[in-house]
């Protein structure tokens, strides 16, 4: 009979000859994997989140709805999803269900070693891709992927002297699996897509954030009362619209900084702050740290580690 990995078990490895046993990520800091079975009893909390890096969830059987940026998806068993890094994404579990799911973080400097040079940069510009963030298995899409990430995951789960080599060829699979599955299929048609006003008005943030963007703007353009804006999108975000704008803004201004040569004051302008010390404060509230200390200090967060956007309390992806 087949084994069954054990609950949430937790991704440690033993450093060959150290005596000491590290966070799995200390050893392999472009990839993990871990997996996740949440039963039906177990209430789940849904929080808006983002990651410094790249996320992988292969559904083994799930029947939730994500929020990643502006776009909405229904996921199911069998479907896998990928959430570029810096994205904000929100899971939703509408009903009481068993939740089992493998969650697999790697980044870009993973992809690079997965693919040779020239197919590289096409397999990175698909996970960036919006129209390429899902897709639905066959049974045999399915099947090839669990059985890679079910050994990749036993093999983490119980060598204690692990074979680093073997890793990255599982990991590597990984991704050279999942590359093929999305670029045989055409990319998804967004064009067409009724979206709900929550979806329009992420849309809008999305396409505006570096703007004045007012309640009576909104209201003006999609034909709605701003007390009700300010309230579903509260319901179905569980945030207020005010901080996920500012999460939004300064979520570009990081990527600036990281990215680019441009002054603080013009990329706190290109962000959508008009005032400097505003944009500040409000960065130094969210990051605890300023915009210069963000810049020399790069290395701020564990591999696949959820950043909140209302508390920093562990949630379940």
């Amino acid at each position: 009979m087949e084994r069954t990995p054990d609950k949430n078990k937790q991704i440690q490895s033993l450093a060959p000859g150290s005596g000491i046993t590290p966070d799995y990520h200390d050893l392999v800091s472009n990839f993990e994997l871990s997996y996740k079975a949440t039963p039906s009893t177990e209430q789940l909390t849904s929080l808006i989140h983002y990651h410094e890096c790249f996320e992988l969830i292969l559904y083994v059987s799930a029947d939730i709805e994500a929020y990643i940026d502006d776009t909405h998806y229904n996921l199911h068993t069998h479907d896998v999803l990928i959430v570029p890094p810096r994205k904000l994404h929100k899971i939703v579990y509408p009903q009481p269900q068993n939740y089992i799911r493998y969650v697999f973080y790697f980044t870009g400097e993973h992809i690079e070693k997965a693919f040779d040079s020239h197919k590289a940069s096409k397999a990175l510009n698909l996970f960036m891709d919006q129209t390429y963030q899902k897709a639905s298995l066959s049974v045999r899409e399915f099947l090839r992927i669990n059985y890679i990430m079910r050994n990749m995951y036993e093999h983490i789960s119980e060598d204690q002297k692990q074979d680093m080599h073997l890793l990255n060829t599982y990991s590597s699979l990984i991704l050279q699996e999942l590359y093929i599955i999305f670029a045989s299929r055409p990319p998804a048609d967004m064009t067409n897509k009724m979206l709900s006003p929550v979806e329009q008005i992420l849309k809008y943030i999305n396409d505006h954030y570096s703007e004045n963007i007012t309640l009576e703007e909104l209201e003006e353009k999609f034909y709605l009362n701003k007390s009700y804006i300010c309230r579903i999108f509260r319901k179905t975000m569980g945030i207020s619209l005010i901080n996920y704008i500012q999460h939004k803004r300064i979520l570009e201004a990081q990527q600036m900084l990281l990215t680019t040569d441009a002054s603080i004051i013009n990329i706190s302008l290109e962000c959508g702050f008009s005032n400097l010390q505003h944009f500040y404060r409000v960065f130094k509230k969210m990051t605890n740290l300023t915009p210069n200390e963000y810049k020399k200090n790069q290395s701020r967060t564990k591999l696949g580690q959820p950043i909140l956007l209302q508390s920093f309390k562990e949630h379940k992806t």
